[in-house]
């Protein structure tokens, strides 16, 4: 058996439900095991909203939580989702081109490109000795449907949360050295300040003594 992480795009968004409640269906069959599936739809603004979530017979967004795919998700949902959201928007509009998404240089950039503004679509975890019974589903349902080893999607959503990590702190460090300079010129501006009012102060007493 092998972990995959599956993406089903479709133009319409009841045959992505259908497509969500056959995985669910067919893994109790035994034709493959299902680990975890989400349905999202990407809004024309490149946001992308979770419509339903699935996991070991529990529904909603919360049963991801610690889970592959729910990092992914993590990652899409958040701003380096919402930048790479816009672009395919842009680009695509509500089409899914399988050649445009797979001549992405990484697996998260084909799997954004798989989901471009109006589509929607069932990402899933699953594993399979074979793809044919998702494969059929797809094609039943008229899907497009993007195919990527778990394991390498663990290292990019790994690789890419720790350069998301690095950023922040930079961007944290740059910051800091802004709000620290400014500080400065405010502290020697109150130094000016309470020099000033020392002096007016020395005066008044010293005139108060005459």
């Amino acid at each position: 058996m092998t972990t995959n992480v599956v993406v089903l795009s479709f133009a319409e968004e009841s045959r992505a439900f259908q497509a969500f409640s056959e995985l669910k269906q067919k893994s109790t069959d035994g034709a493959f095991s299902l680990v975890n599936a989400i349905v999202l739809t990407r809004k024309p603004d490149g946001e992308l909203v979770s419509r339903d979530g699935w996991a070991d017979g529990s529904s909603g967004d919360h049963v991801l939580t610690g889970t592959l795919l729910g990092s992914l998700i993590g990652l899409f949902m958040g701003p380096l989702g919402m930048l790479f959201g816009a672009t395919t928007g842009a680009l695509i509009g509500g089409s899914v081109s399988l050649d445009d998404a797979a001549g992405q240089s990484s697996l998260l950039d084909q799997m954004t490109h798989a989901i471009p503004a109006g589509i929607t679509a069932v990402i899933a975890t699953i594993e399979e000795g074979s793809p044919d019974a998702v494969d059929a589903i797809a094609r039943s349902l008229d899907a497009v449907i993007l195919r990527c080893p778990a394991e390498i999607v663990a290292a990019e959503v790994d690789a890419t949360a720790k350069a998301q990590d690095a950023a922040a702190a930079v961007a944290r460090k740059v910051l800091f050295e802004q709000h620290k300079a400014e500080w400065k010129a405010k502290l020697a501006d109150w130094h000016q300040q309470a020099k000033v009012s020392a002096e007016e102060l020395k005066s008044k007493i010293k005139k108060a003594l005459q």
